[in-house]
């Protein structure tokens, strides 16, 4: 499975990293972490954005923290946990009441609850029995504050399972099999490394979920699988997997992303491997054809970035953003056998044909490496988290302005 190679290269690269040149484009870096006068070490995952365009964030050292907007134009950064919850990964979430939700690789999932200024708390809510590094993945919430998941490891065949953590009138959670994946229908097992990516969910306004796992499917082009897309439908019985697409290899292999659901239904997503080229790809499932089809297949030439594997998000006029954790022409950073430090790219469409851009190469410990995705803002800039680099080489927070 690439992902696993993946994440393995890019913790031996981290020492590796070079002070770089400019970058390309117009990336503002707001922000270094320093653990020793600011609080966190290696950001990781993705950001969310609350209602009032704040950001928060878990850090690889168990530092929970938040970007607030100043109101000048400027960000405040603000520690709001220093917990026991070590290496997290995925973004996080939060409930009706501004509590936050996240997982880590030691199979535990916490609540972070504000309880005044300063005084956050950790607690943990639930934690798997199986292996450290089998997920479980980002969480998504349910308008009842129900969290579900994927975990990659167990159920009944062995082959992971899709979760839901509920919590009942004596405040305990309790976790309920949704689905257990059976091969054909889908594969998660991982193979237990903590940078493995096993996606997560996204949840329609009917209670229905979509995600993707990483193996399984009926393609006999990859050993266990090239992975699939499947949606969960909710009823009065239970709920019902539907397969949406079985991946082969030439249009991707290994999805290990949550996907995007538009207005429309229509779903996209990204490969972490395969795909034309061989370097991943960006898919989209048609909601009125059910038909599947590679919007761009990545080529590691040119600086146009490999193995993009974060969840897109998509602006009012239909383009796409997201971030490839490999490529974009430098040669600090090494992930897997293929170099770079990663990409922020741009899919535009015109004349119903997307069109790659590159809106910002990572070159190392000056500007960044190794991305968790991008958001977009309330004021349309795109902003994001690299892993490594900045002026302590321990991560940054960075703006994309469009």
């Amino acid at each position: 499975m690439l992902g696993t190679r993946l994440r393995v290269a890019l913790l031996s690269s981290v020492v590796s990293l070079t002070i770089s040149a400019q970058a390309l484009g117009g990336e503002t870096i707001i922000h270094s972490f320093n653990p020793a006068n600011h609080g966190g070490i290696n950001p990781s995952g993705g950001l969310m954005m609350d209602g009032s365009g704040s950001f928060y964030g878990s850090a690889l050292d168990g530092t929970i923290f938040e970007f607030k907007p100043n109101g000048s134009g400027g960000w405040t950064y603000n520690v709001l946990c220093n917990c026991s919850g070590t290496y997290g990964y995925g973004s996080l979430v939060m409930d009706k009441s501004g509590n936050l939700y996240g997982a880590n690789y030691f199979g535990e999932v916490y609540q972070y609850s504000p309880g005044g200024p300063g005084a956050w708390s950790g607690n943990q809510i639930y934690a798997f029995s199986g292996p450290a590094g089998s997920g479980p993945s980002p969480l998504t919430l349910d308008s009842d504050g129900n969290l579900y998941g994927v975990y990659a490891y167990g159920g009944s065949h062995g082959k992971g399972f899709v979760f839901r953590l509920s919590q009942g009138s004596n405040g305990a959670w309790s976790l309920t099999h949704i689905h257990d994946f059976s091969g054909t229908d889908g594969a998660t097992t991982s193979q237990n490394n903590a940078y493995t990516l096993v996606g997560g969910l996204t949840i329609d306004s009917s209670g229905d979920l979509y995600g993707t796992t990483g193996q399984g499917g009926t393609s006999a082009n990859c050993h266990s699988g090239c992975g699939v897309v499947f949606k969960l439908t909710k009823s009065s019985g239970g709920w019902t997997e539907e397969v949406l697409h079985s991946f082969t290899g030439s249009d991707g292999i290994n999805p290990d992303a949550p996907v995007l659901l538009d207005a429309a239904g229509n779903l996209y997503g990204t490969t972490t491997d395969g795909g034309g080229k061989g370097f991943g790809a960006v898919f989209e499932i048609s909601a009125a054809t059910g038909m599947t089809q590679d919007l761009y297949s990545f080529t590691n030439t040119n600086g146009d970035g490999a193995y993009p594997n974060s969840l897109l998000v998509l602006d009012a006029a239909g383009n796409l953003f997201g971030t490839t954790e490999a490529g974009g022409g430098t040669t600090n950073c090494t992930v897997a056998s293929d170099n770079g430090c990663g990409t922020v790219y741009e899919l535009r469409k015109e004349s119903g044909v997307y069109k790659e851009s590159v809106l910002n190469r990572f070159l190392g410990e000056g500007n960044g490496g190794f991305p968790g995705g991008v958001s977009l803002g309330t004021d349309g800039n795109l902003y994001g988290v690299a892993e490594v680099g900045g002026g302590d080489n321990k991560g940054l927070f960075f703006k994309i302005p469009r």
